[in-house]
């Protein structure tokens, strides 16, 4: 048992099982969580034009963090970027078939990943849980609301 004053270390202790479990589920579509997380906002978008800076405020990242990912994604031909009609400057970023037809995979990914994390738990269990998750959520708030817009 974890002391109560040090029970945020499971946060990130979560966090990281997590996402090795979704790593693990879609290895064999060689993608990371954060590739998935962009490729599913493209998706989200449906024809609407993205540009990286989109990219960036919707999950806070940094400009070349997101870079990073856009470059490893178009390698392994999951976006292709053109110029944007909107600025010259800019590349907007769209998916490819590739990406269209892996999507299905990695839904599937994640629905795995949330029934293996959540097996054993009773309805009781997930109610009081997600009320707490809710509450922890809003204790660290403090007053950013626009910040866990992000993440959602």
């Amino acid at each position: 048992m974890v002391s109560r004053d040090m029970m945020g270390v499971y946060i990130p202790m979560l966090h990281n099982q997590f996402k090795e479990t979704i790593n693990r589920l879609v290895g064999k579509i060689d993608l990371t969580t954060s590739q998935m997380h962009v490729l599913f906002y493209l998706k989200s978008r449906g024809d609407e034009e993205v540009i990286q800076k989109d990219i960036e405020e919707k999950f806070n990242l940094s400009n070349p963090t997101v870079t990073g990912i856009i470059k490893r994604l178009e390698a392994k031909e999951f976006v292709v970027r053109t110029v944007s009609s909107k600025d010259a400057r800019s590349k907007s970023i769209h998916l490819t078939e590739k990406s269209i037809a892996a999507s299905e995979e990695m839904k599937n990914a994640l629905k795995e990943a949330n029934k293996k994390l959540l097996e054993g738990l009773t309805e009781e269990e997930l109610d009081i849980m997600e009320g707490c998750f809710k509450k922890m959520l809003h204790n660290l708030d403090g007053g950013c609301h626009h910040r866990h817009a992000h993440h959602e």
